[in-house]
């Protein structure tokens, strides 16, 4: 997933959610305080973690769960055993980095553990903890960390392997590097040297050589960014017994596969052979473990260490292809012998308990996912709510597989079910490729879904918009959820009437609308170019229009053409992204159209209604707050409200609102109405 499109979504709702502010005259919509989305029962969301630890902070035998989410911040979840899991406490934001990991280590001696901090530029900071339990807080005790010699301390990706694509990442590989810190403290030692797992798949070894001010001191060697930037980068850069830089993992960008990728390491002292070892996840298109055996040391005192290949982790469920499993990070439950291990994966963390077999490697068997009833739940990317035969309303995502899910009301409590239900045509389950993101290739991408009856029967067929640009429609023709089968027709990528695949730039989405005044619902469209691939890179609020069916039912449609829109010009950018969605929003009977950008905009969402004498959008006067990409307004509980859903994206907590109307039109109440 790229690494900035969502910072840029997020600081935006940050600055403007909530804030109660009108944009326009007339009518207005208002965004209540957020209320997370719970579960009925299953696995219980961490937000997307990016650092785990165990520590006791919470109490001198604990065993709580410090977390660092990704685009967020810092939180710990106070539990006795692991077992129950208590609400989480924020200890910190992101303390000015895009991305935050963390490391709990005593830097002093002194019996309490403050932290090491590091981010995806290569940079390493010190936090202190301040405060006690339930009143503790991080700070930012020395950001940059910098060696004795003044130099800040910075990484950099060196891996040789790495070719540059044609269309690189913009921040490769000069400033981008992700970092991810171990504490190797050997048997005996009490200085806490730092290991540093990179981006690239490299180890880096900073041997602590003081303290200042009770914050560490670490060696470094002076170098300096091709723009002149003076950093100090760790001495020892780890190799194996034969002096082979160690390259763990897999690494991709566009397609392209080279070695090293993504090495996340953990301290592990082998209870068997008295060896102070690392267990290394790595990769980034699938996880791969290794375990380095320590085989002494080098001419400067580092570690050296010998590639034992990969340890086993048994009963572990494969559930396929997940886009955050280069965000997965291992830790260690326990401080004595036969640790057992903890590992992340997206939102999720498993406990998998050590088999304690002698030997020179560990074996870990899967014991269960941290999960609960009445849970913070995962969400990504709700799009639509659907209802069966019997009135069961099933709230749609799309993540790495579309599906649905359930939802349940009770006591005027909206939840949803944990039961996920995958989307079916006649292919078996629905796919379609992405585009944009450079780590992933075509198996992930950014697709939206919107109920489009375009041939009058009343039935809940879907528009998709894809990352891609293209479209497809996936028919309703059988009762949905029969015989607990969710399944569609799918026709795409659809085609114009001549015959030219439609394509709306990048991460299209479309929304039904009647332009013309012919009882058809046409197709309001917009996307922006985001990646490579973009045959004609901008980006722009398009239409087709429903000319009727073809002969096997599919929709015949004009080609695309650019839409006015009356009253406001939304302004042309690449690298960003546009929202969309119709409804009734006052509850009046009235259909109108959101549409939000991000550069210019900033999302706001501007709301049109179709112009009398011509195809085109006119403005209302209406502008509601921000609504990104993974957002919507959604009925969640069917009571005739709109609610502003936030689904998760890529922090993967979702959240909602009651929305509020202020200055109303007459009967339509103080409330925003559902249809």
């Amino acid at each position: 997933m790229n690494s900035n499109f969502l910072l840029g979504l997020m600081l935006v709702a940050a600055v403007a959610f909530g804030s109660g502010k009108s944009y326009g005259a007339g009518p207005q919509m208002e965004f209540g305080p957020l209320t997370e989305l719970r579960t009925d029962e299953g696995r219980l969301s961490f937000g997307t973690i990016v650092s785990a630890d165990v520590v006791s902070w919470s109490a001198a035998d604990a065993q709580d769960l410090l977390i660092a989410r990704l685009w967020d911040g810092v939180y710990l979840y106070p539990s006795p055993d692991l077992k129950t899991i208590g609400e989480p406490i924020r200890l910190c934001d992101q303390l000015g980095h895009a991305v935050l990991m963390i490391e709990p280590v005593d830097w002093d001696g002194d019996g309490r553990q403050e932290a090491v901090g590091t981010d995806r530029r290569g940079n390493i900071f010190c936090l202190r903890r301040v405060g006690e339990f339930p009143n503790m807080r991080l700070e930012a005790a020395q950001d940059p960390m910098i060696t004795a010699e003044g130099l800040p301390v910075n990484i950099p990706f060196v891996n040789p392997k790495y070719r540059l694509s044609e269309t690189p990442e913009a921040l490769w590989p000069e400033d981008f590097n992700y970092t991810y810190p171990t504490i190797y403290r050997p048997a005996g030692k009490r200085t806490a040297d730092l290991i540093v797992g990179d981006w690239g798949g490299e180890l880096w070894f900073l041997p602590q050589v003081g303290l200042d001010g009770g914050l560490p001191v670490f060696a470094g060697q002076a170098y300096a960014k091709r723009d002149g930037r003076q950093f100090a980068r760790p001495k020892h850069l780890l190799v194996d017994e034969r002096g082979q830089t160690l390259l763990l993992g897999t690494g991709m960008e566009y397609g392209i596969r080279y070695p090293g990728g993504a090495a996340r390491p953990v301290m592990y002292r082998n209870s068997s052979t008295q060896s102070d070892d690392l267990i290394v996840l790595c990769g980034m298109t699938g996880n791969e473990w290794c375990y380095l055996q320590r085989a002494g040391s080098g001419p400067g005192g580092e570690p050296l260490f010998k590639d034992l290949g990969e340890i086993v982790i048994e009963g572990l469920p494969d559930e396929g292809y997940d886009a955050y499993n280069y965000h997965a990070v291992p830790a260690l439950v326990g401080s004595g012998a036969w640790p057992d291990l903890l590992l992340t994966r997206g939102c999720d963390v498993a406990v998998c308990r050590n088999e304690r077999l002698p030997g020179a490697k560990p074996k870990f068997r899967f014991h269960h996912w941290i999960a609960g009833r009445n849970v913070s739940t995962r969400g990504y990317n709700f799009t639509e709510i659907l209802t069966d035969p019997r009135g069961r309303r099933y709230l749609l995502e799309n993540d790495s597989v579309w599906h649905f899910r359930e939802l349940l009301t009770a006591g005027g409590t909206v939840r949803l079910s944990s039961t996920r239900h995958p989307l079916y045509d006649q292919n078996g389950i629905f796919r379609v490729d992405g585009d944009t993101d450079a780590q992933h290739g075509t198996l992930w991408g950014f697709h939206r879904a919107a109920l489009w009856d375009y041939d009058g029967s009343g039935r809940q067929h879907l528009i998709v918009g894809t990352d891609k640009g293209w479209l497809y429609l996936l028919r309703l023709e059988s009762p949905l959820g029969e015989n607990g089968r969710f399944e569609f027709r799918s026709f795409g990528p659809l085609k114009d009437s001549a015959g030219a695949v439609i394509r709306v730039h990048h991460r299209a989405v479309a929304a039904p609308m009647d332009l013309d005044s012919d009882g058809r619902l046409d197709l309001v469209l917009a996307g922006a170019t985001y990646g490579r691939g973009d045959p004609r890179p901008g980006s722009g609020v398009y239409f087709v229009r429903n000319l009727g069916e073809s002969a096997d039912h599919a929709p015949v449609l004009s080609p695309l053409e650019r839409l006015e829109t009356i009253g406001h010009a939304h302004p042309d950018f690449q690298y960003g992204h546009a929202q969309l969605q119709a409804l009734d929003l006052l509850g009046d009977g009235e259909q109108q159209l959101i549409v939000g950008t991000q550069a210019g905009d900033q999302f706001r969402g501007y709301v049109y209604r179709p112009a009398k004498d011509r195809i085109a959008l006119e403005h209302t006067g209406m502008v509601l707050p921000p609504i990104s990409i993974e957002e919507r307004l959604l009925d969640l509980d069917g009571d005739g409200h709109w609610e502003y859903v936030r689904s998760g994206g890529e922090s993967l907590i979702a959240k909602y609102a009651r929305t509020t109307v202020v200055g109303g039109k007459p009967g339509s109440g103080s409330d925003a109405r559902g249809n």
